[in-house]
């Protein structure tokens, strides 16, 4: 085949010579300059001819050349690509139209369009994304109308053009829209910790409280057009269409501050959780809403939760959790526990990667349960810094030999009998050997932290209390549930009260009367507070790399104070712990992040008095925690990179803080 002339500039060039030529020679013959206008009009009618036979051979070989595409590894007819229902064009490489067929025109309104640059007759197609891609799948709007633009770059030997086609998606779109807004949404509502608050009023205080919440959550269906049901006295089910939801979203649920006013109002820590299920049917969005209102009460309460399909989505949990009184759920979950150490051949506890004391401590508390059942008992645990103290300790006693082992040591002698207890995190990322997970039907989940999207992905028992101080507060009470009078070791009871002294700030944050009381449980077994104090004290180059990482604190809002080291220092994720801890005691300061280098990825430490929810601002940054205390891991990042990432995340919160 001949070369098609696709060069619009070529044809553009002899156009504007000719015009030269014509005009230069009917001026010559103005002048009675004869001869040379002759031979100017002569060249430039010989151009006028050439031009028209180029666009004569253009048309036909382009003819040919649709031939070809259509008839090539297809195996289509021309007539069939011709005569096909839907707006078709071929473009020049650079974007340019050089066939078309009728519908196209009923598109575009207009009859001449050789030449014409389709990014420019259609501003939504983006010429340069098209090709991208030899297989072409994208969207434009133009004239109020939705096309799904597809088609295929054609290569051979001379040219390449782009065929693309046009399918006018609008009804489509307005049907699925249509749909997704009359798509039935699934919504709980329940009084968190309905049983605590209630019984500290007497009966006319309760009635009123409880009229005034079913009020305000009766007024927030009415705004949704939905329907509200009362299915226990704490819990309600609400149906609305999808349509309403945005509006809930951009009001951020303010059905929530409404009931927490409620409870400032009668000095008590009212509050909702809410669960929104959005399903392809009505059954899987009453499923979604029951898995989105789990996470509400894994993170807190006091927060809205919307699931779908693909994603959780996060409203309010901006106040603190509050301590609950009942300890019905330790003693079932102790109970229940304690069978299934009893059907177990050997029991493997599982902190998260770089272990500190809180999910060591708690390891070594629980391990003692095992052990005195006749169940062999084994820690995995990777190396870590910060517990070095304690691991050394627990080296020199006898009865701990052999109870230490590594990962793959534990994937060699796991057996499906076996259990596997994870300790102090519920993401599988986080676990120094997650293939254990998929070793065993028999997983336990024992944590404080509020809940992540990540979650295990199966368990067979699940203790999982967000307002808990401690993984080693809860492991105390599980201690003492299972059996009343049973006695643990000296060093047992001061891995435990170690784990309880780093998690609440040595009884400053998060700390309850439960708290104290398995504190004060732990007391009875031989402890000294003394020597307890030697495992929280830094040595001297610890401590100066603490002062290098505050030289460089900046005060962020004036309440926020932000940090930062680029050295890489061994003992870094310590001294980055205790320089937030410290940003604390300055005035003024309500939250303190540090970021610092580990291996070839960022951290951040986080810590707050709980007015600012740290967890949230991690959680921008793909991490998580608790109000109080919370970090996130950054790969592939600079130090640099990642505090602006950190400020970017803290100002979104600022502004979402503001706006409710």
């Amino acid at each position: 085949m001949k070369k098609i002339y696709n060069g619009h500039s070529f044809l553009g060039g002899l156009m504007l010579c000719i015009a030269v030529f014509l005009g230069v020679g009917f001026y010559d013959f103005y002048l009675n300059n004869v001869k040379m206008s002759a031979i100017e009009l002569g060249l430039g009618l010989l151009l006028l001819v050439y031009v028209v036979i180029v666009r004569i051979m253009r048309k036909r070989d382009m003819d040919a050349y649709m031939s070809m595409i259509v008839n090539g590894d297809d195996g289509l007819s021309h007539n069939a690509v011709t005569s096909l229902p839907m707006p078709m064009v071929i473009l020049s490489v650079d974007g340019y139209i050089m066939w078309y067929n009728d519908l196209f025109v009923d598109i575009v309104k207009e009859e001449k369009l050789y030449n014409v640059p389709v990014y420019e007759l259609i501003s939504d197609i983006k010429w340069t994304e098209i090709l991208k891609s030899e297989t072409i799948e994208t969207e434009c709007v133009y004239n109020e109308h939705i096309y799904a633009v597809r088609g295929k770059i054609v290569k051979n030997s001379d040219n390449t053009s782009v065929l693309l086609y046009f399918d006018d998606k609008t009804e489509f779109v307005a049907l699925e829209t249509k749909y997704q807004n009359e798509r039935t949404v699934v919504g709980l509502v329940v009084i968190d910790n309905y049983d605590d608050i209630f019984s500290k009023l007497d009966d006319v205080e309760s009635q009123q409280a409880v009229a005034l919440i079913n009020r305000n959550i009766v007024q927030w269906v009415e705004e949704t057009e939905g329907i509200i049901k009362r299915l226990e006295r704490d819990r309600y089910l609400v149906m609305f269409e999808n349509r309403n939801l945005p509006e809930c979203i951009a009001k951020k649920f303010d059905v929530l501050e409404k009931i927490r006013q409620i409870g400032e109002e009668i000095h008590l820590p009212v509050s909702v959780s809410i669960g929104v299920g959005i399903g392809e049917i009505l059954t899987e969005s009453e499923e979604f809403a029951r898995a989105a209102l789990d996470m509400a009460h894994g993170r807190g309460g006091d927060q809205a939760v919307i699931k779908d399909g693909v994603q959780f989505s996060f409203y309010g949990g901006k106040t603190r959790e509050y301590e609950k009184s009942t300890r019905v759920k330790t003693r079932t979950f102790a109970n229940a526990f304690k069978d299934i150490i009893k059907k177990s051949d050997a029991v493997f506890f599982m902190g998260h990667s770089n272990a500190d004391y809180d999910c060591f401590g708690a390891a070594i508390g629980l391990s003692r349960v095992c052990r005195d059942m006749g169940k062999r008992a084994y820690i995995v645990n990777d190396t870590s810094q910060s517990i070095e103290l304690m691991l050394a300790e627990m080296r020199e006693i006898p009865e701990y030999n052999g109870m230490l082992i590594s990962g793959e040591y534990a994937s060699e002698i796991i057996t499906e009998e076996s259990l596997v207890v994870v300790l102090d995190t519920h993401r599988p990322s986080m676990l120094p050997a997650e293939n254990l997970l998929s070793m065993t039907d028999k997983v336990v989940l024992i944590d404080h932290h509020r809940r992540s999207t990540e979650f295990l992905p199966h368990t067979s028992l699940m203790y999982h209390e967000p307002y808990a101080s401690s993984t080693c507060e809860m492991a105390t009470e599980i201690i003492q549930y299972i059996d009343d009078k049973r006695t643990i070791s000296p060093f047992e009871a001061k891995a435990l009260y170690v784990g309880i002294l780093m998690d609440t700030k040595n009884f400053m944050v998060k700390t309850g009367v439960r708290t104290f009381e398995a504190a004060s449980f732990l007391r009875r077994y031989g402890l000294d507070t003394v020597e307890i104090k030697k495992f929280f004290t830094m040595d001297k180059n610890d401590y100066l790399h603490k002062l290098k990482i505050m030289e460089t604190l900046e005060v962020y809002d004036d309440s926020i104070g932000i940090a930062f080291t680029e050295e890489k220092y061994a003992n870094m994720r310590v001294v980055s712990s205790v320089t937030c801890d410290d940003m604390l005691n300055i005035k003024g300061i309500k939250a303190a992040f540090v970021v610092y280098p580990i291996d070839s990825d960022v951290y951040i430490s986080a810590r707050s008095f709980g007015d600012i929810n740290v967890q949230l601002i991690c959680e921008k940054l793909s991490g998580g925690g608790h109000m109080t205390v919370a970090g996130a891991q950054m790969k592939g990042m600079s130090i640099e990179a990642v505090r602006l990432e950190l400020k970017a995340a803290i100002a979104e919160y600022i502004n979402e803080t503001k706006e409710e």
